[in-house]
């Protein structure tokens, strides 16, 4: 069984996936600062909430505009 939800909040996007009874979060934004990852983290730890990082990147993405943005 797969279930996946999405969620975009002001420049941050959230990735939830369920698969076997584990969730997986994928926490994606647009700016630098990891001063929300970090509060949300801290959140889970305050509540007991067992969680592993298994990846941290930096990614950049080609400055691509499409036909409907205009010139």
């Amino acid at each position: 069984e797969f279930h996946a939800w999405n969620a975009t909040i002001m420049d941050i996007t959230l990735q939830i996936s369920a698969v076997n009874g584990k969730f997986t979060l994928d926490f994606m934004q647009k700016f630098s600062s990891p001063v929300y990852l970090k509060a949300f983290l801290q959140e889970l730890a305050d509540n007991g909430i067992a969680y592993e990082l298994q990846d941290k990147q930096i990614r950049s993405l080609p400055a691509v505009r499409a036909p409907w943005q205009g010139v």
